[in-house]
């Protein structure tokens, strides 16, 4: 089951495949500059299934970043083409990254761009908002900017901090957004494409296998 994982440069997308794992597996930057310039993909287990989490070189990267925003884009394509044409290596669940700081307008962009046009609206997608390890209650920040992301459909959302290795945190905070992307990934996987974009919320009993 592949979760490809995408969004901005600096978003945290490799964190966030730390954080479902628990331990240090994709290589993070501690900067806004990139560290992913080719896919990398991580098997993981957890709550007795198997996946495959598929890091994403960072959109709208800047000339300090290790590759370009037209080949990120470029990569994200055919990566995703390449696992829709694939019969036994399809796409289970779209994962898009974006900071909290970020504005709506790049993840509108990309959600069209992606989600829309290539996948055509055919595997379910979920927004993880990360950089909130300062908000009193993360959840809160959904709350506060849900009227943002008008025009645009998530199966789920997260809102969590991917800094699990640092110690300054405490700890019930960083397991908890472990717990939260891992629910995340259970509550919304499909072991199959949504057919002819079908709604997304009919895929949740035609499509879903969350045993």
């Amino acid at each position: 089951r592949n979760i490809v994982i995408f969004g901005e440069t600096g978003s945290g997308k490799s964190s966030i495949i730390n954080t479902i794992a628990q331990k240090q597996l994709a290589k993070t930057s501690n900067d806004a500059h990139g560290c992913t310039s080719t896919s990398q993909r991580y098997p993981v287990e957890f709550s007795g299934q198997r996946f495959v989490l598929i890091d994403t070189a960072g959109l709208r990267t800047g000339t300090a970043d290790t590759v370009s925003a037209a080949k990120a884009e470029k990569r994200l394509k055919n990566l995703l083409r390449e696992l829709m044409n694939s019969k036994l290596d399809e796409i289970s669940l779209l994962v898009y990254c974006m900071d909290s700081t970020i504005a709506t307008s790049a993840l509108l962009e990309a959600y069209d761009k992606f989600y829309s046009g290539i996948c055509q609206k055919k595997f379910p997608i979920v927004v993880v908002i990360t950089g909130l390890e300062k908000e009193t209650h993360m959840e809160s920040w959904w709350d506060t900017n849900v009227k943002k992301f008008k025009g645009m459909y998530f199966e789920g959302h997260a809102c969590v901090t991917t800094l699990w290795e640092h110690t300054s945190l405490p700890n019930h905070i960083t397991s908890e957004s472990g717990d939260i992307l891992r629910k995340l990934v259970i509550d919304n996987y499909a072991d199959l494409p949504i057919a002819n974009g079908l709604d997304s919320a009919m895929s949740k009993s035609w499509f879903k296998k969350k045993g």
